[in-house]
């Protein structure tokens, strides 16, 4: 029985192409999660340290945005039923 030894014998350059580029991918997509990994943990405390521009505390920054949202509200709210009003009232003018 003999035992062939391939010692001499190079890789297929596509091959090696090949597996270069897919270990390339991979650490490419490693690298693009780890800085979005990065980025959502320095999240909270970056929107703290804005809130406190100007020497307000991020509970004064919710106050003055729960008020504006209330305020966006009531001005698309007010014009709905203004003009149900106005149709109410023209019903029961036509009814008289």
């Amino acid at each position: 029985m003999t035992t062939r030894h391939h010692q001499n014998q190079r890789p297929d350059p596509i091959v090696v192409l090949i597996t270069l580029l897919i270990a390339n991918a991979g650490m490419t997509m490693a690298q693009q999660l780890s800085i979005t990994t990065e980025a959502i943990k320095t999240t909270p405390p970056a929107i703290v340290s804005l809130l406190h521009a100007g020497g307000m505390t991020p509970s004064d920054w919710i106050t003055i945005l729960t008020l504006a949202y209330l305020g966006l509200q009531i001005g698309l709210l007010v014009p709905k039923y203004l003009e149900r009003l106005r149709e109410w009232r023209e019903r029961r003018r036509e009814r008289s």
